[in-house]
């Protein structure tokens, strides 16, 4: 897809969003306020309160994530060296992507307390630990065998059929999976906030919605959204895009 292709795609989705948005402060003004309304609270609340909070909310979710890719990748190493391990971490991941955000939130506050930034980070690392196990499974088996095979004839072991072959192949389907994995972080980590934190936007999002401010509850969702855009399109795509010469 060209630039311009892409431009136009956004320009129609963003249109038909504000659209769709002023129909239903139209149509229920007092618990939707009108997008220019939102706008301009947003741009008139403290510089210093929005970039505070979204440091917050950023640093919650790079740990997290982090740490649930870093398990991810260990599990996965570990995997390689034994079947038995192979088919408990297989076992291992479906049970963790069947239990719910709300489980894990409601479990890590009552450990760590509500105003511990702790639960945010846990709750998000065990949303992004499924997505990069699921995505570097897949990844290895997708290995060419004549690789392996190839590998295995000039006498190399275990340990070097894994750094050398699976883990760059599986550079593509990580860089994939982080992508992914760091949208879910941020937008996990703002339930978190919401449940159990001193800051944060979900922090701010819950305050607003405690005081009655619509227009808060709005604006600092608005905030969330154009700052999971610019990360998704100025860190990661861009880091997908690179990763991609090493797909076989």
């Amino acid at each position: 897809m060209s630039a311009i292709e892409d431009l136009r795609g956004w320009a129609v989705v963003i249109s038909l969003s504000f659209i769709g948005w002023e129909a239903l402060s139209l149509w229920n003004p007092r618990f939707i306020p009108d997008p220019a309304g939102v706008v301009i609270y947003l741009l008139s609340t403290d510089p210093r309160e929005l970039l505070g909070n979204m440091a917050i909310t950023i640093s919650n979710s790079t740990q997290g994530f982090f740490l649930g890719s870093l398990l991810g990748i260990g599990l996965i190493c570990l995997s390689y060296f034994s079947d038995l391990l192979r088919s408990s971490i297989r076992v291992l991941n479906t049970v963790v992507q069947s239990i719910s955000v709300l489980v894990w939130t409601i479990i890590f506050v009552m450990v760590f307390g509500v105003l511990s930034f702790i639960p945010s980070v846990l709750v998000t690392a065990m949303v992004v630990l499924p997505v990069v196990l699921s995505n570097l499974i897949t990844s290895m088996e997708a290995v060419d065998e004549k690789l392996l095979d190839l590998t295995f004839l000039l006498g190399a072991s275990r340990k070097d059929e894994l750094v050398d072959v699976i883990l760059p192949s599986s550079l593509p389907y990580l860089a994939s999976a982080a992508r992914v994995g760091y949208g879910l972080a941020l937008r996990i980590s703002v339930v978190a906030e919401a449940f159990g934190s001193s800051g944060g936007i979900g922090f701010m999002i819950v305050h607003c919605y405690n005081l009655m401010d619509p227009k808060g509850v709005f604006a600092w969702s608005l905030f969330l959204v154009v700052l999971m855009i610019f990360v998704d399109k100025l860190v990661f795509k861009p880091l997908e895009r690179y990763a991609m010469r090493w797909k076989l």
